[in-house]
């Protein structure tokens, strides 16, 4: 009884399988699935063959002409002028369009599908579709004069399509949301919101101005000794907002550079203000200025709005545009301490002629003389000797540059927060051979039990330990004594 049960079973599912066979090797082509998976072209051609594009939205009116401009462009290593088809914006004001986002609406009517045909007859009533009154509609102008026209019903209830009917065709099509999203663009969708870009790796300027007295301002030293390079040092110097030019820190410089980000337009507010008060622009709080050697980054700020966000415009337009606040926190936050260079006055060794050092009722000098002896033959180099000197005996270079190190090696640990008058109790006078100031004081003023204050220039800015200093007093007298390299 089972086995006829079994065999009854088997011979059903063969006459299905062969059912199903049949049937597949024998339907008709374009059946419904197939026809849902399949989308339908409903425009095709080049898109270069476009000149002009009009778009009539919910959003507003735009008109897009395709012309020849002259622009420059890099090849092989060189700027060159170059002839190039672009798209420009009816606009009372020049601006700069993102090609690609105008492209993109170009597009949508060069190769327009449809996800599927909702009627294949135009509808008595389009207002299930948004159709009776269009939220878009885009007029595409081709070169031999003939025009596309696109109207732009609502989403469908899936949310990611939109209904669309094209002038001359009954049908009623779904559409995927780009072709909607491009026949929406505002003038902001395609306007260029790129400001100049500046290399942070070759850095020549930056100006951070906060408006408080005290702006930033570094400054690539060209004149970097190969000592300066060897150690780190020199790269950059400070040259505001202290009485004299720093050093710059590399390391916290870099790490500045690095966590700038990227500047960008976040939205347009207006395009040649004539009244930048509004904005805090005629009396800006903040500026900010960086270049390479080729660009230039030069932003003015005013003032907050909706909470995050701030007004800015470059410096050679009066278009103001806004950004959110964060992007610029990094440069709100920094101190220039943090950046300068902590040395309280270093000077490369060969810049110098003599070092006086008075403290502790004693003074010592030390001193280079230098004799240059001519190379006997046209290619090889003169010959530099040079003799150390403290307090009037010669003594061995390398004890002779260890001392030096305890001179230039002190560093600063704070600014100074309090007035003084410069009533030194350790006096050091350089004397130099190069710059315009060949003449430099740096003197140390008792500021508390464990620091003293260090002048320059008539002016001090800093503090620095009391231990650094007593330091290289030792090392002076341990000089002297000639003991001074003995650990």
């Amino acid at each position: 009884m089972r086995k006829s049960r079994n065999l009854i079973v088997l011979v059903v599912v063969l006459g299905l399988l062969a059912g199903a066979y049949f049937y597949l090797a024998n339907r008709p082509e374009g059946t419904e699935q197939e026809t849902q998976n399949e989308k339908v072209t409903i425009l095709s051609f080049d898109k270069n063959d476009i000149a002009k594009i009009e778009l009539k939205s919910v959003n507003g009116e735009l008109t897009f002409n395709k012309v020849e401009k002259e622009v420059e462009e890099e090849k092989d290593g060189e700027k060159q002028k170059v002839k190039k088809t672009m798209w420009e914006v009816d606009y009372p004001h020049e601006i700069e369009l993102k090609q690609v986002n105008v492209d993109d609406i170009a597009y949508t009517f060069a190769n327009l599908t449809a996800e599927r045909v909702i009627e294949e007859e135009t509808p008595e009533d389009l207002s299930p579709y948004g159709l009776d009154e269009p939220q878009a509609v885009g007029k595409a102008t081709l070169e031999d004069g003939s025009e596309k026209i696109l109207y732009l019903g609502s989403k469908t209830p899936a949310g990611n399509t939109y209904y669309l009917m094209v002038e001359g065709d009954p049908r009623v099509f779904e559409v995927w949301m780009n072709h909607g999203d491009h026949l929406l663009y505002t003038l902001a969708d395609v306007r260029d919101k790129s400001l100049p870009e500046v290399d942070t790796q070759v850095v020549t300027y930056l100006l951070i101005d906060k408006k408080d007295g005290r702006p930033i301002e570094i400054k690539v030293n060209d004149e970097q000794s190969e000592e300066q390079a060897q150690y780190g040092l020199g790269l950059w110097q400070m040259s505001k907002p202290y009485n004299e030019p720093m050093g710059v820190d590399g390391q916290a410089f870099g790490d500045l550079l690095q966590n700038l980000g990227t500047f960008s337009i976040e939205e347009f507010i207006e395009d040649d203000a004539q009244d930048l008060s509004k904005y805090g622009l005629d009396d800006p709080s903040f500026e900010f200025r960086m270049e390479d050697r080729e660009s230039t980054l030069h932003l003015i700020f005013g003032d907050e709005y909706d909470e995050d966000k701030i007004y800015f415009k470059t410096a050679d337009s009066d278009s103001v545009y806004g950004m959110k606040k964060s992007r610029i926190e990094t440069l709100l936050e920094i101190k220039s301490f943090k950046l300068v260079e902590k040395f309280a006055y270093i000077v490369n060794i060969d810049n110098v002629d003599k070092v006086e050092i008075e403290g502790k009722g004693k003074s010592f000098t030390l001193s280079l003389s230098r004799e240059t002896v001519e190379a006997e033959n046209e290619d090889e180099e003169d010959e530099v000797i040079t003799t150390y000197m403290a307090n009037g005996e010669e003594v061995e270079e390398k004890a002779f540059k260890k001392a030096y190190q305890s001179i230039i090696g002190i560093t600063v640990d704070a600014e100074l927060a309090k007035e003084l008058k410069e009533n030194p109790e350790v006096k050091t006078t350089f004397y130099l051979n190069k710059g315009p100031n060949r003449e430099v004081h740096v003197n140390y003023v008792p500021y508390d039990n464990d620091f003293y204050a260090v002048f320059r220039g008539g002016k001090a800015e800093f503090i620095v330990n009391r231990d650094a200093v007593y330091k290289m007093l030792d090392d002076m007298e341990a000089l002297i004594r000639g003991d001074l390299l003995e650990d």
